[in-house]
């Protein structure tokens, strides 16, 4: 559906304002963790799309195979299953379960060809996405940082993700005949984000879902303890008629949550702020969070790391461990969606 789209299209300057995979370790690249361990699965094969999928030629939504994607400031075309691999390394551990990689990989894929299906934007209107994660996504060039990335395990780590892409080759996600905007970030709480609570436009396959598995994500819990003063200043640059006078106790009121949980808006210093502004004030993981003041110290609690909204990559590894399968998994956390084999030749 177009307007689907077109709504989907202002979300995407904000989708990825903050990282959206949980580390192990503080890093520039904040979508990846150390590796302990990785295995491939060796008994992979390929498989006829299932009952329920579509094999898709229609030009609609048929990719020229591929897209051009802004690295280190330059435009490279390359192939779109490249660009997937680069994403996925990105974007997720090789040390997941597969049927969760191969999760990540069609979400990736569907993004991506959704992003170039709406046009340039004018972050970057040379190329269709870029390797920047707060904008569109993480990319990883494997010929030249996979060994500073994985050590040892970089041939197995790439193998890895290179064969889950290879699974799901093609395969995307798409609502009424268009490619979904297939948002994804770290670790839900326990449901995902409803897109209307989080970015205001209500998109029929980004709804809340229950999210088991996040708190295994070291990041799902946090806390950001800041000084009265420190969040005067940083105010003081983005809600400047926000009254921070007086006692910190008096600058949060009549706060809304969502069904996830996230904070949708609330008074701070008596100006009703949406619950992702002060997400990026205070620097929080997430938009649930809770407050403590003792004196001038504010104590900020979250639970989750990312936007929440859709794949859930925690709650994919663990709906993996369960036994569930990509398909399965995808259909969980972007309902109403159909599995869609499109031709990338």
């Amino acid at each position: 559906m177009r307007k689907v789209l077109v709504i989907g299209l202002l979300l995407t300057a904000v989708i990825y304002i903050l990282p959206v995979f949980c580390g192990l370790l503080e890093q520039e690249e904040p979508l990846s963790i150390p590796q302990e361990s990785v295995a491939a699965d060796a008994e992979i094969t390929e498989s006829p799309p299932a009952e329920g999928e579509q094999t898709v030629t229609d030009e609609s939504i048929v990719a020229n195979g591929e897209i051009t994607v802004l690295v280190d400031g330059e435009a490279r075309t390359m192939k779109l299953e490249d660009y997937v691999v680069s994403v996925v390394a990105g974007e997720i551990s090789p040390d997941f379960p597969t049927e969760a990689i191969r999760a990540q990989a069609v979400a990736a894929r569907t993004y991506a060809l959704y992003k170039q299906k709406t046009g340039r934007p004018a972050q970057h209107e040379e190329a269709d996405v870029c390797d920047d994660p707060a904008h569109c996504a993480a990319f990883v060039d494997l010929k030249t940082e996979a060994a500073a990335r994985w050590g040892e395990q970089a041939d197995t780590a790439q193998d890895v993700i290179r064969q889950a892409v290879e699974d799901t080759a093609g395969q995307v996600l798409t609502y009424e005949g268009e490619p979904i905007v297939a948002v994804f970030s770290s670790a839900a709480g326990e449901k995902t984000e409803r897109a209307v609570d989080v970015w205001g436009s209500d998109i029929p396959y980004l709804q809340s879902v229950d999210s088991p598995g996040g708190e295994a994500c070291p990041k799902y819990y946090d806390a950001v303890v800041l000084t009265a003063d420190e969040i005067r200043e940083r105010a003081a640059k983005t809600l400047p008629s926000a009254d921070l006078s007086g006692d910190p106790s008096g600058w949060f009121k009549a706060s809304e949550r969502s069904e996830a949980g996230g904070i949708v808006r609330m008074k701070f210093g008596g100006v009703e702020v949406k619950g992702t502004v002060m997400r990026t004030l205070l620097g929080l993981n997430s938009t649930n969070f809770t407050v403590k003041i003792d004196g001038n110290t504010l104590t900020f609690t979250t639970t989750g790391y990312g936007h929440g909204v859709g794949l859930s990559q925690w709650g994919a590894k663990y709906s993996a461990e369960q036994g569930q399968t990509y398909d399965e998994i995808l259909a969980h956390y972007y309902p109403g969606t159909t599995l869609t084999t499109i031709s990338t030749e």
